[in-house]
């Protein structure tokens, strides 16, 4: 992330501590929550308390909990995440049917990764969303190339917090021609995904991805999938 000043950091910071305490189940210890945001225990704490004062934290005893003041803030978001799961659930189905795979609707969530809105396993029922997607990052991850191919301002932003490697470079090019993105093990070891956009008004909006090991999911049987579903689905993609 980019650090060029206090503030941005000290967001960024208790951005991380909220997202910790998600990932720790909505309420967690002060030694814990530090540990997985990567702080120390006494900056932790600061800004721990900070967030209890404004309300978006709650804390009893030794535990600090997610607080109600978030759910009002985010509501207007629901409304926005339904929308999108409506409108892309055919085609979320019509890939699993047509990959046999663990399915996926994403949107763009940043610099660092993305966010899964649905997902279905490969005989079509609900399949348990991702705690933290962080590991699977734009950069390495197929769902992350295809923001960054069609999203020139994710693309720059990131290009500010780390260079970008010349092939991936090469790569996003590539992907924005083709309308497909390829990860060969790089979020994963053994792991290959492919990845579609989804269009709202002509803009992409999410993207499809399917993922399994690299023994089932071969590059050439990839690209073949992709220009399939491209072709078949090719009303249930766009909005």
């Amino acid at each position: 992330m980019e650090r060029n000043s206090r503030s941005i950091q000290s967001v960024e910071r208790a951005m991380l501590l909220l997202e910790a305490i998600r990932n720790l189940g909505g309420s967690a210890r002060l030694v814990e929550i530090a540990e997985a945001a990567g702080l120390s225990k006494s900056t932790a704490h600061g800004m721990l308390d900070t967030l209890v004062s404004l309300g978006y934290l709650s804390r009893e005893r030794t535990l600090y909990s997610l607080g109600l003041r978030l759910r009002r803030l985010a509501q207007p978001l629901e409304e926005v995440e339904g929308g999108l799961r409506e409108a892309f659930a055919p085609a979320l189905r019509a890939f699993g049917e047509l990959t046999g795979e663990n399915c996926f609707l994403a949107v763009s969530g940043g610099v660092r990764s993305y966010l899964t809105l649905d997902a279905l396993d490969a005989s079509g029922r609900p399949l348990s969303l991702p705690a933290d997607e962080r590991r699977d990052a734009l950069s390495t991850s197929a769902v992350g190339k295809v923001f960054l191919a069609h999203d020139r301002d994710l693309a720059h932003k990131l290009r500010r917090t780390q260079p970008l490697p010349q092939a991936l470079e090469e790569e996003i090019k590539v992907i924005r021609n083709r309308g497909f993105a390829l990860d060969l093990g790089e979020s994963e070891r053994e792991l290959h995904c492919l990845a579609i956009p989804l269009r709202m008004k002509g803009r992409v909006v999410a993207a499809l991805s399917t993922s399994a090991p690299s023994e089932r999911l071969t590059p050439a049987f990839m690209c073949r999938l992709a220009s399939r579903a491209m072709r078949e689905m090719f009303e249930l993609i766009k909005c």
